[in-house]
């Protein structure tokens, strides 16, 4: 069988390649490469994956004798903008010409994904670029990006099909976002964008009324803090319950830029992307319709319900390596 080396390190490409690794085991031997204080290492846990995993410390000499002694057929890899760690992998797969794919599992930082304002930025494709869904292939071919194939979101696909579908109430779930911290930390600004998370939050409660909801919960981003909430409103509910359970129990979900608001849009909900900013742009593939800079006209009988069945979408990764390799 041939073998396969995956590498992920950011939550998000974790889930969508562990789960191209659960439905293709038929495909070959699989090796996913780690490091210990990685968000792939606990998703790897979570899923009960450990007999695959191998913990390793991201330097090259490191990574190139991990590879040596898997002699890999084939090398996967997800990116990030924020390190670079699969570039050692790259060089191996061209090193050793191996054929490589890297993973865009969001809709943002695509050329910075791979090196961009570098001059040479080019320099680190790998032989295809795999995207997920329609704006995902629009947009990495937009800004130049080589050799791109659709293949299945099977993370995705997966998520859709173990849903479990609840009494739907007069719920309006808010996602919150920690935007302060991360305007803070790319830009040296917690107020880049003119808006956080606490302003977004006042202004549901303001036009509260315009949802026609009895009730409001906040489901916390992992780094945020229910305080910022409890200060603007203290008998603010803050969930604990499932991601299944508040998307099921929700009329409408309202969230910045939460890539769990494509998720809520594909299962049927009605959902809004909201960011009162002039400079932020909308990134979530969500129809125009559900896509506010302000609540002041909302009228949530115009919000768009989806249409479209994601498992159509991409190829299936066995078949692609069949037509690769033979």
């Amino acid at each position: 069988m041939r073998k396969i080396a995956i590498f992920a390190h950011d939550a998000g490409g974790s889930e969508l390649v562990l789960e191209l690794l659960k439905a293709s085991l038929h495909v070959g031997e699989f090796k996913v490469f780690c490091t210990n204080d990685s968000p792939c290492k606990r998703i790897i846990e979570q899923k009960n994956l450990t007999k695959f995993m191998q913990i390793i410390k991201p330097s090259k000499e490191i990574i190139f004798s991990a590879l040596n002694s898997l002699n890999p057929d084939v090398i996967l890899y997800t990116t990030s903008w924020q390190n670079h760690y699969e570039y050692h992998f790259l060089d191996y797969a061209k090193k050793h010409k191996i054929l490589s794919m890297a993973f865009l599992d969001n809709w943002t930082n695509y050329r910075e994904r791979f090196g961009y304002p570098a001059n040479n930025w080019k320099n680190n494709f790998p032989d295809f670029i795999a995207t997920h869904d329609e704006k995902n292939t629009q947009e990495a071919k937009y800004f130049d990006l080589a050799n791109i194939v659709a293949i299945k979101n099977y993370s995705l696909i997966n998520e859709l099909r173990s849903f479990k579908k609840s009494k739907q109430n007069d719920t309006l779930l808010f996602l919150s976002e920690p935007t302060s911290k991360v305007a803070g930390a790319t830009y040296g600004d917690a107020n880049y964008w003119g808006f956080n998370e606490a302003d977004v939050f006042k202004s549901i409660l303001k036009h509260k009324e315009k949802f026609k909801c009895n009730k409001i919960v906040v489901r916390l981003h992992p780094s945020d803090k229910e305080d910022i909430y409890k200060k603007i409103n203290p008998q603010v509910n803050i969930s604990n319950s499932s991601l299944n359970e508040d998307i099921a129990r929700s009329k409408i979900i309202i969230g910045i830029d939460s890539s769990v608001l494509y998720l809520a849009f594909l299962l049927g909900k009605k959902v809004i992307s909201y960011m009162p900013s002039d400079i932020r742009k909308f990134h979530i593939p969500l129809p125009k319709s559900n896509q506010l800079k302000n609540l002041e006209n909302i009228n949530i009988d115009l919000l768009q319900l989806n249409d479209k069945d994601l498992s159509d979408f991409g190829i299936d990764f066995a078949l692609f390596i069949k037509n690769t390799l033979g």
